[in-house]
């Protein structure tokens, strides 16, 4: 038996993961299109007298109730504007929209085998928050699972709402010239998501917003398998810029319309991030409003809990986060409900098969 198996496993991992030789280019996917990652290819990014205006939109979701065959989920989205480090407020749209929604099971005979198709519906927390909301039909999924958990369809109804309410906030909030960050990537995963983004991406263009997407988080590698940002700011310290962005690559596909860079946003950022910018606006602009773009976004990155973040993105991750104490609530509202119709006293059985590892764990905890 080894002495410290803890200390035995992190020796080989370091030196299975020391022998990778480096890349300086992306590892190719899809019809990705990679750049060359070198020192003299990272750009500074330049102060300007005046930022930008820049809109942030962000959701969350939490599921409330589960069975193998149904799920209940409360989900909100949110945005919030700033120009520099000021923040704007809203002069025509609520900030903030919530809905529940239900995604259940159906079973359907097919003419080989039975097919199992997951169907939404939208309960919106107000009357005024029905213009936000996705169609129910865009929402419909066919899956070969046979558990709806597995289904990743937690989030669906979410994420179409959050194009939708970036859609209002360019049409309502918005004009020429300003921004728009979404949360995460520009890249569409969802069955008819694509949707609801070119209508966003093509009323942008129109009214001459720009649209990008900040991640958050980036499990993108090199050609040598090495993690892609930490890469980069690895091909970074021979830049002698404080702020700074790289172009990474083009994404030249249907569901995936982002210009893809990574930006370091603050000289004393620990962080840099994967920044998109909609590809159709990338190349269609100079150098000055690149730069532009860049600095109104690094101009609201100086928060001192985290810099290099912008300031907007973590206002629109709190207000729209579904925090463990509103989960309670809103579970307490449903069992609430629920026993007032006798139906559920049966089907409450239902949500039993999922919940026994969690009342153990409070018993052995």
């Amino acid at each position: 038996m080894q002495e410290n198996p803890v200390r035995s496993l992190i020796e080989d991992l370091g030196r299975e993961l020391s022998q990778k030789p480096q890349a300086n280019q992306i590892f190719p996917y899809g019809k990705l299109q990679g750049k060359v990652i070198a020192p003299e290819n990272f750009v500074e990014i330049k102060n300007v007298d005046r930022p930008r205006r820049i809109a942030f939109v962000d959701g969350g979701d939490g599921v409330l109730e589960e069975s193998p065959n149904f799920m209940i989920i409360v989900n909100r989205v949110y945005f919030s504007m700033f120009e520099g480090k000021k923040r704007v407020n809203a002069s025509k749209l609520k900030q903030r929209i919530e809905f529940f929604s239900y995604v259940v099971s159906d079973v359907t005979d097919g003419a080989d085998k039975k097919s199992i198709s997951y169907n939404t519906k939208l309960f919106a927390y107000s009357k005024s928050d029905l213009a936000y909301l996705p169609d129910e039909p865009d929402l419909a999924s066919k899956t070969e699972s046979s558990n709806v958990q597995e289904s990743k369809l937690i989030s669906l109804s979410r994420r179409f709402a959050e194009w939708n309410l970036a859609a209002s906030v360019v049409s309502e909030e918005l004009t020429e010239g300003d921004i728009l960050v979404m949360d995460g990537s520009l890249q569409t995963g969802y069955k008819n998501e694509s949707k609801y983004a070119a209508k966003l991406y093509d009323l942008a263009q129109e009214k001459g917003v720009i649209i990008c997407g900040l991640a958050k988080t980036s499990r993108l590698i090199m050609e040598s398998g090495e993690p892609l940002l930490a890469r980069i700011q690895e091909i970074a310290e021979g830049v002698p810029y404080g702020t700074w962005f790289v172009e990474i690559a083009e994404m030249a596909s249907s569901d995936n319309r982002g210009h893809m860079l990574a930006a370091k946003f603050h000289p004393n950022s620990r962080h840099i991030f994967r920044f998109e910018i909609l590809r159709e606006q990338f190349n269609g602009m100079d150098d000055s409003e690149k730069n532009e773009v860049l600095a109104s976004l690094a101009a609201n990155s100086h928060d001192i809990a985290m810099p290099g973040y912008p300031y907007g993105s973590i206002d629109a991750d709190r207000f729209a986060q579904v925090r463990k104490n509103e989960l309670d609530m809103y579970r307490g509202m449903i069992k609430a409900e629920m026993s007032k119709i006798s139906e559920w006293k049966r089907l409450q059985r239902y949500t039993l098969t999922t919940r026994f590892h969690d009342d153990l764990n409070w018993v052995t905890s």
